[in-house]
């Protein structure tokens, strides 16, 4: 697979990566950087943009655990819940509306 080369401004600075990834989604990233990076130096117009990038980092990787917390509950939910479903007795088949009797050969809709 070819690698995707890409010059990219984070927080004022050039870096050229290269990854698996689209050109789009890795503009998407450092476009996603800066935001928050901007968000950061609007609430702190004081602090340094490498003092903002860090505070900026430490927001993001606070909601990247929190949202592998949240992955790893759900997944410990799906899993209780299929076997849970495993557990439990097989079902009478219910019957399809559209299903006819042996007996009867009428075709549907006629």
């Amino acid at each position: 697979m070819d690698r995707t080369r890409v010059t990219l401004n984070i927080a004022g600075q050039e870096f050229r990566l290269s990854g698996g990834e689209s050109e789009e989604y890795m503009r998407r990233l450092a476009a996603d950087i800066n935001s928050r990076i901007n968000e950061v130096q609007q609430q702190y117009p004081q602090m340094s943009t490498t003092r903002c990038t860090l505070l900026a980092m430490l927001n993001m990787a606070d909601e990247m655990q929190k949202l592998n917390s949240d992955y790893g509950e759900l997944d410990k939910k799906i899993s209780e819940l299929r076997e849970a479903r495993a557990a439990q007795p097989a079902r009478v088949p219910v019957k399809r509306p559209f299903e006819r009797a042996e007996k009867d050969k009428t075709p549907v809709g006629v």
